[in-house]
């Protein structure tokens, strides 16, 4: 399972966007909360609708995926909300039985490089350490992203951080791709 908490126009939010495209992957469900700011979307239609969490599946690739996306503007600076939330995000994880969750999130870091991974299982570790990657260390992850990865380490979920730099000198496209890339060659990702 794939999940991006920055909003559709940040990097993460178009990695996801891409992931969506190339996988095929189709909308089966939506996720809404108490938690998420009080005001409404208004789409190219003119409808209104509440910010949301929307929910893909794509069973033409290998492994099969599940993707959860975020509406912009989804803030969860109330600590007992951002719990509430990921603790919601793990239960669909759960109930969908995937292997992994993978966390694309932005992160603000020395320029030099473009991704930073942050694992809670050995193995993944293990397989990171043959990719061209930075990992976090001595450090700490504050707000949605820190929480989900606590969560999963806390229910034994092999769960991923995928970090795109923001002070990295690329194009938002470009930043995206590379994380894909990261997913791709991790997982041998193929789509249809």
């Amino acid at each position: 399972m794939v999940i991006e908490i920055s909003g559709p126009n940040d990097p993460p939010g178009i990695a996801v966007r891409m992931l969506i495209e190339r996988s095929s992957a189709k909308p089966f469900a939506e996720y809404y909360s108490q938690h998420f700011p009080d005001h409404v979307i208004v789409t190219e239609d003119g409808t209104c609708r509440l910010p949301r969490y929307e929910f893909h599946e794509s069973t033409g690739t290998k492994p099969h995926l599940l993707i959860a996306s975020s509406d912009e503007g989804i803030f969860l600076d109330d600590p007992e909300g951002g719990y509430d939330v990921m603790e919601n995000l793990i239960q669909v994880y759960s109930d969908l039985k995937a292997s992994k969750l993978i966390l694309i999130d932005n992160i603000q870091a020395e320029p030099e490089n473009l991704l930073y991974v942050a694992s809670t299982s050995k193995r993944l570790t293990a397989r990171l350490k043959t990719l061209d990657v930075k990992f976090l260390g001595d450090t700490w992850l504050a707000g949605p992203a820190g929480i989900l990865l606590g969560l999963c380490n806390l229910k034994s979920i092999d769960g991923l951080g995928i970090f795109i730099n923001q002070t990295f000198e690329e194009t938002p496209e470009r930043k995206a791709e590379t994380s894909l890339n990261l997913i791709r060659d991790l997982f041998k990702m193929k789509y249809p």
